[in-house]
């Protein structure tokens, strides 16, 4: 049986790079239905593999191959999708997810940052975020830039500005992803392929998209998923642009876990159960009324409180 890495996957074909040999081989499912043990209650697995999956599988020719256990995964990167009825797996085994946004074109979005936060320290993945197109700072973009900057680096977050004009920071992004698999998450139009393009030119053909200009966003041209191979040692894995990421968590309850801001004041709070909303003596409230919490973080916080409701009811 050999073991191997599943580099794209596309309408139940899946692409293995072969560990031992480095040879890729496209092959099926045996049976075509994995056992996953997956048996979340209401909720349906959208996919049994993908990329970064680690499998075992046999080989039937110089080119084609049959799968026929997943080796169980060491973490996962996921979402709710269709109303909280199924699970996405965008990626798995990874040593580092890339959070990449951009300074402008489209504009830096908050939002979507905390919730790759929020998912990647629930499911216990080391996060980097990176600020690219770190070229288009100007006075217009530059002082709510830094002070964001700011709030997720006090936070303990790391971050790295970078951009293809001028290569700022590639040298210090290719340590990070060196020998390690590296997933890099973001919106559409945010750079994530003409990253790769300079990180590895060996993969000139990938296709850039472009911004929207009526609504500042960019268009999906990573439709799939799929790993790279890096010169240098190790994978890095393009996984198609997300204009929403449902977080995954069942209970409301649970979401103040997992924001770093509270971690200080959470424990002192009059109630041991307190949600930080309207609850008398919340050291949470007086630590936002005195700005050492920051009111973007705190609506985010909100706001996916609000979506673990929305999904849960549509469950019912």
């Amino acid at each position: 049986m050999h073991k191997g890495i599943v580099t794209l996957g596309v309408k139940n074909i899946y692409n293995v790079l072969d560990l031992d040999s480095r040879r890729e081989y496209k092959c099926v499912i045996k049976g075509k239905i994995l056992d996953t043990n997956f048996n979340l209650k209401n909720r349906r697995e959208v996919a049994p593999l993908v990329v970064g999956d680690k499998v075992k599988f046999s080989i039937v020719n110089d080119r084609e191959g049959v799968i026929v256990e997943r080796v169980e995964r060491t973490n996962e990167f996921k979402r709710l999708k269709n109303n909280g009825r199924e699970i996405q797996t965008l990626i798995a085994n990874v040593d580092n997810l890339i959070i990449v946004d951009s300074i402008e074109n489209p504009p830096l979005r908050t939002f979507f940052i905390d919730r790759c936060l929020f998912t990647a320290d629930y499911m216990k993945i080391p996060v980097i975020i990176v600020f690219n197109k770190i070229d288009l700072l100007n006075e217009e973009n530059e002082e709510f830039y830094y002070y964001i900057k700011k709030v997720y680096q006090k936070l303990g977050y790391r971050t790295l500005e970078t951009s293809i004009n001028g290569n700022v920071g590639i040298d210090e992004l290719k340590s990070i992803i060196n020998n390690k698999t590296s997933s890099f998450n973001g919106r559409s139009g945010v750079g994530k392929s003409s990253l790769i393009k300079v990180l590895e030119p060996q993969y000139s053909d990938i296709k850039i998209g472009k911004i929207n200009k009526k609504f500042d966003r960019g268009s999906h041209t990573t439709t799939f998923a799929r790993i790279y191979k890096l010169s240098s040692g190790g994978y890095l894995a393009d996984t198609p642009g997300i204009r929403e990421l449902s977080i995954y968590i069942d209970k409301k309850d649970d979401v103040e876990n997992y924001f770093r801001d509270f971690d200080r004041y959470r424990s002192k709070c009059r109630f041991p159960n307190c949600q930080h909303i309207d609850e008398p003596e919340c050291e949470v409230i007086k630590a936002l009324e005195k700005g050492k919490i920051e009111d973007f973080r705190y609506e985010s916080y909100l706001r996916m409180r609000e979506t673990v409701i929305k999904l849960k009811d549509s469950r019912i």
